[in-house]
């Protein structure tokens, strides 16, 4: 029993310890969550295109996933942030209370916005297919007053597939996936 307790102390200290010291390994495995709750979507009606760069005047952006369907073009934002959100659509800080610590951060629907134009612009897609979606994965909490899709790791298939109107035909999703996926392997090339 008291080995049980020691690994159970153990395992805590070290989640602590990344949590605190290490927030870019959270990120990365918050991304790979992503990808693997993603990868489950049927391949015959969605393609994911992970990690596409674009230069900008202030910077490299990498959009981590979107995801190509004949009901839309899903652009997905993550972010690993624990506690609770508050927040909504229109407001440009949203707030996250964690125990007794309160922060305000940037509203990451404005930044999925602006990753959407930069998809907009390289797909060359002129219709309303485009669908922001904000993935919380640090296990937090949301009271976003919000529309659009604000969700965690667990229902963001079910958040994409609630989503069942046709938008787009089955020759313009392939043409928006090619397009993009050449961005992403130009950036592999790259590295």
């Amino acid at each position: 029993m008291s080995k049980i307790i020691l690994l159970l102390l153990g395992m805590t200290a070290l989640i602590a310890v990344i949590h605190v010291f290490f927030p870019g390994l959270r990120g990365r495995i918050g991304a790979s969550r992503i990808s693997t709750k993603l990868s489950v979507l049927p391949r015959s009606e969605y393609i994911v295109i992970s990690n596409i760069p674009f230069q900008m005047p202030s910077g490299r952006i990498l959009v981590r996933h979107v995801v190509v369907s004949r009901y839309g073009i899903f652009v997905i934002l993550i972010r690993n942030i624990s506690g609770r959100i508050f927040g909504s659509e229109t407001e440009e800080k949203w707030t996250q209370k964690y125990f007794n610590r309160v922060r305000t951060f940037r509203n990451p629907l404005f930044r999925c916005h602006q990753q959407i134009s930069l998809i907009r612009s390289a797909s060359r897609c002129t219709k309303k297919a485009f669908f922001p979606v904000v993935v919380f994965t640090g296990g937090a909490s949301i009271w976003v007053d919000s529309t659009l899709d604000i969700t965690t790791p667990f229902y963001l298939n079910r958040v994409i597939r609630a989503h069942d109107r046709v938008i787009l035909t089955e020759s313009e999703v392939q043409d928006i996936a090619v397009r993009l996926s050449e961005l992403h392997f130009r950036n592999q090339e790259n590295r």
